[in-house]
């Protein structure tokens, strides 16, 4: 399994210049392993973007069914709420 330095550094690499080539290498990085946090570093370095663009854009991809996207989304709020109540 690919470490978070190993991501950036193949992000950095690697020209996905549009959205069916970023989602197809999005794709391919979670058939290896790499955990959704792993593949939003991967956006996030690759397109130059914020952390939170990094993540809207990874979780709208191909890559992830509509299953995965609503378990993700779910496990978004569900921090943000705790994060809110820790304030």
């Amino acid at each position: 399994m690919m470490n978070l330095d190993e991501i950036k550094k193949e992000a950095a690499q690697c020209k996905c210049d549009d959205i069916p080539s970023l989602s197809s290498k999005i794709t391919e990085l979670k058939n290896k392993g790499v955990s959704f946090l792993g593949c939003v570093a991967f956006v996030q370095v690759n397109q130059q973007i914020t952390l939170k663009e990094a993540r809207e854009l990874t979780v709208k991809l191909d890559a992830y069914n509509e299953e995965e996207k609503k378990r993700i989304d779910e496990a978004y709020q569900l921090m943000l709420s705790e994060f809110k109540e820790e304030e």
